[in-house]
């Protein structure tokens, strides 16, 4: 098989990756994609560093035996914890999930940006230290949410429950007074109806998913591994838990009958 015509991995901790997929599909349609969801050990966001890296060192050598030419890191925790580890060890290009904060830079007039994201990636700082690379004036208000993502890996997309932990992640958020929003989380757009019924017209949401697929385009453009294939490329989903749980969830993003789904064991 020429390398052009293998297939892009991409992988979560559970089915917020999923956004990044759809992404890649409206850009790519020419481009087979496998995708591993870990939903056994979702969610990412509590577990340490020395556990990240090495859930990520699995992951990788699972995409590795589906013959990927590209590793997307569809995943802001584990790109926090485990990317600058893991990227020397495979001869795989590996992309991290893009920040938004240049989208966002141009966006907020205020100069004043929250970012929604898990502990860990809070706790690593790595959308503020970028931001301070790029524009030093630009305020960063880290909003760490500690239940959003395995609200919505549980398919809690919508009620009460939801309601309440955007009600509490958002309050903090619009108090600092800031006008754009990024999901630091890939999760977090699934919800973003929820996000906006709370916060109004008052901040626009960034969603880096975007970002991640014009960087991976612009990679594989670079590299010359565009598949040249006419017709649309296929679609892989494996999840190593409850895949039929991923496989609903998925349908909120993607058609239907535009995806296989199964289960996996990473070791």
């Amino acid at each position: 098989m020429a390398d052009s015509a293998r297939p892009i991995g991409v992988f979560d901790s559970g089915v917020g990756g999923l956004t990044v997929v759809n992404k890649l599909r409206h850009l790519l349609p020419h481009e087979d994609i496998v995708y591993l969801g870990d939903t056994k050990r979702n969610p990412y966001g509590a577990r340490t560093k020395e556990e990240l890296i090495r859930f990520t060192r699995e992951i990788i050598a699972f995409l590795k035996t589906r013959h990927v030419k590209l590793i997307a890191f569809a995943c802001n925790t584990a790109t926090a914890a485990a990317y600058d580890t893991v990227v020397g060890e495979t001869d795989i290009p590996l992309l991290g999930m893009c920040r938004g904060i240049k989208t966002a830079a141009g966006i907020s007039s205020e100069k004043r940006i929250a970012v929604f994201a898990t502990p860990v990636t809070i706790a690593n700082h790595i959308h503020r230290n970028e931001a301070a690379r790029l524009d030093k004036t630009l305020e960063i208000v880290e909003q760490p949410c500690a239940t959003l993502a395995g609200l919505i890996e549980r398919g809690c997309l919508e009620g009460e429950e939801i309601r309440a932990a955007v009600a509490a992640d958002t309050a903090p958020v619009l108090k600092a007074g800031v006008d754009t929003a990024i999901f630091g989380c890939t999760h977090y757009p699934f919800v973003q109806p929820v996000f906006e019924s709370f916060c109004g017209d008052s901040v626009v949401f960034v969603d880096p998913a975007h970002e991640t697929a014009l960087q991976a385009s612009a990679l594989l453009k670079k590299r010359g591994l565009l598949n040249e294939q006419k017709q649309n490329g296929y679609l892989q989903l494996f999840f190593t838990a409850e895949a039929g749980r991923g496989a609903d969830l998925a349908t909120h993003l993607l058609e239907p009958d535009s995806f296989t789904v199964r289960e996996t064991l990473l070791s």
